[in-house]
């Protein structure tokens, strides 16, 4: 069997069977409270299926630190998207990204209601709890437009960053595809603390000539604690805010 060494930190390396996951070398190393979402492999982002072919650095991302959340929240939105498209199957999903404190996602779709929102966040809370793996595919160009071939977004993004010829990954969760470079968490299990806040309308690409599209926001942190912190600051802004205008 074919051996690799694992630099894992602290001056100290370890030996493992060529094969061997990042998933593999964290839980050996930090154990099962390890508390992170992927890791740097050699300095690069990699998620814990990333199979380790020759001698490298690991080093796990904890998810409360700005590189661990920003994967958290990336992930959420591809969580927001499965839930809108099993909600609103017409639904064409464009671009979900991170942003400070959270994410959002922009859908080609009929505007929705304060009622659609929560019925939205009940289905992520359900995909949550159904611990759905979270899986990484490297397709071709031909797969890939064949994939999202009734996804005009999906389409047009490709023409604009991937070209011809050229193939990209995926990543899927359920019967959810979406187009993406990742890094992500492993399962949905890890996306449990976010609230969907707000709604508003934008259009493709920052252009007003383009479709108009409904862009849904929310909330994400690493742990309960994160997320009721943030809601109680928001709160009280919101109380300054009414106070201001009262006077």
């Amino acid at each position: 069997m074919s051996m690799i060494s694992v630099d894992v930190g602290a001056e100290e390396s370890h030996s493992y069977a060529v094969g061997t996951t990042v998933r593999d070398v964290v839980l050996n190393v930090h154990g099962r409270k390890h508390g992170a979402v992927a890791a740097l492999v050699d300095g690069v982002e990699r998620d814990f299926s990333h199979v380790l072919e020759s001698d490298c650095s690991v080093e796990p991302i904890d998810g409360s630190s700005e590189a661990g959340l920003y994967i958290l929240r990336h992930s959420c939105a591809h969580l927001l998207a499965q839930a809108v498209t099993e909600l609103h199957p017409d639904a064409r999903p464009t671009i979900g990204p991170p942003i400070e404190h959270g994410f959002y996602y922009d859908f080609h779709m009929d505007p929705i209601t304060d009622e659609d929102l929560r019925a939205i966040e009940k289905r992520m809370k359900a995909l949550v709890k159904a611990n759905l793996q979270v899986e990484r595919e490297e397709h071709d160009n031909e797969t890939l437009r064949s994939m999202f071939a009734d996804n005009p977004f999906k389409i047009e993004i490709m023409d604009d960053k991937i070209g011809e010829g050229a193939g990209s990954s995926v990543y899927r969760q359920g019967d959810f595809v979406d187009l993406c470079r990742g890094p992500h968490v492993t399962t949905t299990a890890m996306l449990r603390w976010f609230k969907l806040t707000s709604t508003s309308t934008c259009y493709w690409k920052a252009d007003a000539s383009r479709e108009s599209l409904v862009r849904i926001y929310g909330w994400c942190f690493a742990s309960k604690e994160a997320l009721q912190n943030h809601e109680t600051l928001m709160r009280e802004a919101s109380k300054r805010d009414h106070r201001k205008l009262g006077k």
